[in-house]
């Protein structure tokens, strides 16, 4: 049964389990972030923050990776999002303290990534121009149309890559303070986004207006980390809020308000660190131990935290 807002309360120290485990990494150090499903494979992308690499996840439980760890010439890998028409992967890589083998000149590093999916080849790279503390490439989503769209969690800004262009444009707002996920709206002319700190945007591309989308009663949609579009709704990683959950933001017929909140799946058991996901036929799957809270803001390990395998959990999405 969802739970819906008016029952929230109730339910927040609750466990809310309706999830199984989809998928298993072998490496417990691999520290997963983003994900996505390739439907045309059955495939998983999980992007490893620790040994700046992508695996792929094979339907036979095979890994993967595109490329060897640790290569210099890229940051920790953040954001992963498949693009099935073009046969490539879009991701985000960005030189942070939490990836194997940082140096302090590293944070200079931070680009998007187009990837030939058959042999992990980086075939574009579009580099940001270095900022005071580093970019911090934190997720990316593709439109119906081929836009590409990446957030910036350290400055709040909203780069954006229409189809054929050769540069990035920079959309800002005053209502952007800790961007994290997106979700294009179905017909390609509305971006829907997490602000960690103050709750779901939609920017309106034609005009590039943001505007807030006003909360259902008795709920919040701070602390969104991950999001995706579902007929109708936003499916959010909630890991702002404790315990951490799935939650799902069915939306007005306008798009421009929610109406109605539902938890999908509360699951601190296995998902103690959740962050990003993705919508896998009738399914949301998303990463359920990321290894933020495993280690210190330098990256070293907190020994009295152990490591756990990463695992993708899929919660059932309404028909």
């Amino acid at each position: 049964m969802i739970a819906t807002a008016t029952a929230l309360d109730a339910l927040t120290r609750e466990p809310q389990v309706h999830s199984h485990v989809r998928a298993t990494l072998p490496d417990s150090t691999f520290w997963p972030e983003g994900m996505d499903f390739d439907s045309r494979t059955g495939r998983f992308y999980v992007a490893s923050v620790r040994h700046r690499t992508i695996a792929e996840l094979r339907a036979d439980g095979t890994v993967r990776e595109l490329w060897p760890r640790d290569r210099h010439d890229l940051g920790a890998l953040l954001g992963v999002r498949v693009d099935g028409a073009r046969g490539v992967l879009w991701a985000t890589t960005s030189g942070i303290a939490q990836m194997d083998g940082f140096a302090p000149g590293d944070t200079v590093i931070a680009a998007l990534l187009r990837i030939r999916i058959a042999d992990g080849a980086v075939e574009q790279r579009w580099n940001l121009p270095p900022i005071r503390g580093g970019h911090v490439l934190g997720d990316l989503a593709v439109g119906p149309r081929g836009d590409v769209f990446v957030t910036d969690s350290n400055d709040p800004v909203l780069y954006w890559l229409r189809p054929g262009a050769t540069s990035l444009d920079a959309v800002r707002s005053p209502l952007f303070h800790s961007l994290q996920g997106m979700a294009p709206g179905p017909n390609g002319a509305v971006v829907f986004l997490s602000d960690y700190s103050r709750g779901l945007r939609r920017l309106d591309l034609a005009t590039k207006r943001v505007t807030r989308l006003a909360d259902a009663p008795r709920s919040t949609s701070v602390g969104c980390d991950g999001i995706a579009w579902d007929r109708g709704a936003i499916v959010a990683v909630q890991n702002g809020v404790s315990p951490a959950r799935i939650m799902r933001f069915v939306l007005d017929p306008s798009y421009t308000r929610v109406v109605r909140a539902e938890l999908l799946d509360q699951n601190s058991t296995v998902a103690d660190e959740p962050t990003i996901g993705a919508v896998a036929g009738r399914e949301f799957v998303y990463v359920a131990n990321s290894q933020w809270n495993k280690h210190d803001a330098a990256g070293h390990r907190i020994s009295a935290i152990p490591l756990t395998a990463p695992v993708l959990l899929a919660v059932p999405l309404p028909y």
